[in-house]
């Protein structure tokens, strides 16, 4: 998603407040970006140097991150709190004052330095100028000296930043559940149950969502819950209770009746073993024909201009419409397509990236090949 249309997506009571924020994360990156040339020991590409984050930009580039697109903002955050302690560090010892520090997770507006050359000049003409015989400018410095002084003190910035919670990490791995809510696994015949009901990777991913919601508000109201009592609660009756979702925001009634909190954990493992299975172990073999070489080399040229989320599309189609044979094999691909794209309610833009870069002559006895050739690296 781009920056801009999760912007424009927004409350319009959120959208003022995150539209601002915005704005000055992005002067900010311009400003700083010429300066930066590495994360602590991870010395940035000249590629990653290039990058000015826009509204146009995918959303990965505003998530603070240890890898991949996170890297920028993360250098970003840590070179302006580097450049922040170094100037107070200098008034501390200039002033006298004594050193003071103040964890980031709890930083205000009042422990950073907001001050600019237009405020500096105008406590210049009000408080530090006087005119002298013949009309000579006499400066008070020393006066100005400690304004900026009074001004530029603030406490050192001390980084704690949370981690970014992406969809199928380890929920409690990172986020210490265990230390609100002792753990047990599922027994074997729920997981069972759980794998039947749930068979499909959407419908796993749907309620991967819910149950990371879940962990987020519990961690958050860790301090009022019973670590000897709360994990006795099902899951589905806390995100009926307490965060408002519908009765069957979980869809799976083993789920419903089966799973409590103190299930999470073991419920996520489950969850990932659906999310990450092979969507064409299933399918009817006849769907799994090799690719001729001249359509191998197409598909190949073709692959940069494809957009990634028919690799989904496809995925979930073989996964819930191919186990059986009442398809032809012979029967073209791109027409079946057409039908899996609107089910999976495709952009217009993206369907027509597909029908204009996907090779002529592909059949439906080659989905599996076209599935797995698009998803490797």
């Amino acid at each position: 998603m781009r920056v801009g249309e999760f912007l424009s997506n927004l409350p319009p009571t959120d959208r003022l407040k995150w539209e601002r924020a915005y704005d000055q994360f992005e002067q900010a990156w311009h400003i700083a970006c010429p300066y930066i040339d590495r994360y602590e020991c991870l010395v940035l590409t000249e590629n990653l140097k290039k990058v000015m984050v826009s509204r146009d930009s995918q959303m990965l580039w505003c998530i603070a991150d240890s890898a991949n697109e996170g890297i920028c903002p993360l250098a970003l955050t840590s070179w302006l709190v580097e450049r922040h302690n170094e100037l107070v560090q200098v008034v501390s010892a200039t002033m006298g004052y004594p050193s003071r520090k103040v964890s980031s997770r709890l930083l205000g507006q009042h422990d950073v330095i907001y001050y600019d050359e237009a405020a500096l000049m105008r406590f210049l003409r009000s408080r530090c100028v006087t005119y002298g015989v013949g009309g000579k400018l006499n400066f008070d410095f020393k006066q100005m000296e400690h304004h900026l002084g009074r001004e530029l003190s603030r406490p050192e910035i001390t980084v704690e930043l949370r981690a970014f919670q992406w969809l199928g990490d380890n929920v409690s791995g990172n986020n210490e559940l265990k230390n609100v809510i002792k753990q047990k696994d599922l027994t074997p015949g729920t997981i069972e149950r759980l794998k039947v009901e749930m068979s499909s990777v959407s419908l796993a991913n749907i309620c991967l969502q819910k149950v990371q919601m879940s962990v987020s508000f519990i961690l958050k109201s860790g301090g009022g819950l019973s670590t000897d009592q709360a994990g006795e609660m099902l899951l589905s009756n806390y995100l009926q209770t307490i965060l408002s979702e519908s009765p069957d925001s979980i869809p799976s009634a083993t789920a419903r009746a089966q799973v409590h909190l103190w299930h999470i954990d073991s419920f996520v493992k489950v969850l990932r073993q659906i999310i990450n299975k092979n969507p064409l172990e299933n399918m009817d073999p006849k769907y799994k024909a090799d690719l001729p070489k001249d359509l191998e080399g197409a598909l190949k040229s073709a692959k940069p201009h494809i957009p990634e989320i028919l690799i989904e599309v496809l995925g979930n189609f073989a996964e819930t419409r191919l186990t059986e044979t009442y398809l032809g094999e012979n029967y073209p691909l791109i027409d079946v397509l057409g039908t899996a794209m609107d089910e999976f309610d495709l952009s217009r833009d993206d369907a027509a990236a597909v029908t204009d870069n996907l090779p002529e002559g592909l059949l439906m006895k080659h989905w599996g090949m076209v599935y797995t050739m698009l998803k490797q690296s």
